[in-house]
């Protein structure tokens, strides 16, 4: 039975499968070194754990292409090795992951919005904010948490969701998921789009169309 007042954590060995070789820095030590911070601290016994989940086909597509999700599905399973873009390194395993992240996230934020977890951390890979509507950015497959919104919006009836993005890098993909859209407010600190990849992320993009002045960009540098 979950505890009202737990933090759920999502921390599971499944999302080490999504392997992207040797020297890469999206690597499964990465999850392996927020579970032993963790451990060293005494969290990971303190949270609830939340088992990986697939994401529903219908609520992926709320926010990726039916096209794309085919093509990386179908590259995955013949054995290439990127998908779009040199640094989207992908391997047989890789949709059946990121399939999981996107639903354990998802996971995560329903059992925030009933009340049955006061709040939750998904360490999951592939990561997401990179990835557009229809293709891979960045090390990302899937936009996890731009699902998860949309999840937020269409099943639980919220009126207004503030997303967070604090990263070197700006969350190109889940700005444009959002910026024509006032009922999610994006904000995202980030170094310079001048001299860092995406190359968005300027203080003067500030949403679209009904969503202008839904979207905060702060570059730190």
């Amino acid at each position: 039975m979950l505890m009202k007042h737990a933090t759920g954590l999502v921390l599971d060995e499944v999302f080490t499968r999504h392997r992207t070789g040797p020297h890469h820095p999206e690597s499964p030590e990465r999850l392996r070194a927020v579970e032993q911070a963790l451990s060293q601290s005494g969290l990971l016994n303190r949270c609830e754990r939340i088992d990986p989940v697939p994401i529903d086909r219908n609520l992926l597509q709320s926010n990726h292409s039916e096209t794309y999700i085919r093509r990386l599905e179908e590259a995955c399973h013949r054995g290439e090795g990127f998908i779009d873009t040199p640094d989207s390194l992908i391997g047989p395993e890789t949709f059946d992951v990121a399939i999981l992240a996107a639903g354990t996230v998802v996971q995560a934020v329903r059992q925030v919005a009933t009340g049955q977890l006061q709040n939750a951390f998904c360490a999951v890979r592939p990561p997401g904010h990179h990835a557009e509507y229809d293709h891979s950015m960045g090390f990302c497959m899937f936009n996890n948490v731009a699902i998860a919104a949309r999840s937020l919006l269409n099943e639980h009836g919220l009126e207004r969701i503030l997303i967070l993005d604090w990263d070197v890098h700006h969350g190109n993909g889940t700005q444009h998921a959002f910026e024509e859209d006032p009922r999610v407010f994006f904000c995202s600190f980030h170094g310079h789009p001048a001299t860092l990849y995406p190359g968005t992320g300027y203080e003067h993009e500030r949403g679209r169309g009904a969503g202008e002045g839904t979207t905060l960009n702060i570059p730190m540098w």
